[in-house]
């Protein structure tokens, strides 16, 4: 089964600071609804998966799924510059198979979804707060697209 997957919103920051903040899970992770993903080895173990980091062109990070063997996918972030501020996008592309079929469709993808958006709501929030003029409400809002 074909797992692609794209969440993305655009910011008011710099590509640079939006690459800095995907650089550290732990400040931006929605640890409320799954924790970070923690090292193990030279993985990340993010349940029920393990991550392997690379370099991908374009990519500000990029990581391979090397468990569960039934699932075989890469994931990145990559930032662009558009009109009215800087898109940040995450993209999931890669193959299910076998009993990860109805795991990545019933589980995994509906929490996924849900992680990343709260993921960009987090980013949404830092970035309105690093604002000159920032008000403590404006920076409680959650990120607009």
């Amino acid at each position: 089964m074909k797992v692609a997957n794209v969440h993305e919103r655009t910011f008011d920051a710099p590509p640079e600071r939006l690459a800095a903040l995907i650089a550290d899970f732990g400040a931006i992770w929605p640890t409320q609804i799954a924790p970070a993903p923690r090292p193990e080895g030279e993985v990340l173990r993010a349940s029920p998966m393990r991550w392997q980091e690379f370099d991908r062109p374009g990519a500000v990070r990029a990581f391979r799924v090397v468990s569960p063997p039934e699932i075989h996918a890469e994931h990145w972030f990559e930032v662009e510059r558009v009109e009215g501020g800087t898109l940040l996008r995450h993209t999931i592309d890669g193959e299910a198979s076998g009993a990860y079929e109805a795991i990545w469709r019933d589980r995994i993808e509906p929490s996924h979804d849900l992680v990343l958006e709260a993921l960009l709501d987090n980013v949404g929030r830092i970035v309105a707060a690093e604002r000159p003029g920032a008000s403590g409400w404006e920076a409680g809002l959650p990120a607009t697209s």
